[in-house]
């Protein structure tokens, strides 16, 4: 049996530590790529679901009394709450306290949105179209198995939305 030479170990040596660091920025780069790829088909899912209810909602307003039940698919963390901008002093009463500040403000200083998708890392305002509710003239829905409900009614010039019980 043959003794290894310093020069032989100290070599080995080198050869684990660039093993080790090779596979440590592995593990970094992949794991970015993973949380960049999520990110991406969460935008993705929330450009999908807003272009379908847009469209769902200009469709339906003109469809004078029928009515339909619609799912959308939002990302799982995050709230979908829809107002009356028609109904603004009633849902300014109502808020909860300590609810959304950037959605109260935009009510409060009459900001032509009112539909938003928020979380933790997410806040998207967009416009819906002409809509109606009833009491307390908003709604705001937390995705079940990362799907919310809505029932939608024709009203001629507007749409009335009801949440899905």
């Amino acid at each position: 049996m043959q003794k290894a030479k310093k020069g032989q170990i100290s070599g080995t040596v080198f050869v684990y530590m660039f093993s080790a660091i090779i596979i440590a920025l592995i593990l970094i780069f992949g794991y970015r790529s993973i949380i960049g790829t999520k990110e991406k088909v969460e935008q993705t899912e929330l450009a999908i679901f807003k272009n379908k209810i847009i469209s769902d909602i200009g469709s339906m307003k003109a469809d004078f009394g029928s009515s339909k039940e619609v799912s959308y698919s939002i990302p799982q963390q995050t709230e979908f709450c829809l107002f009356d901008l028609e109904k603004k002093d009633a849902i300014l009463e109502n808020l909860p306290e300590g609810f959304n500040v950037l959605i109260t403000d935009s009510i409060r200083n009459n900001i032509r949105k009112n539909a938003f998708v928020w979380g933790n890392e997410i806040f998207e305002p967009f416009y819906i179209g002409e809509i109606e509710m009833r009491e307390p003239y908003f709604y705001c829905l937390k995705p079940i198995a990362g799907k919310v409900s809505l029932v939608i009614e024709g009203l001629g010039n507007r749409t009335l939305i009801l949440a899905n019980p």
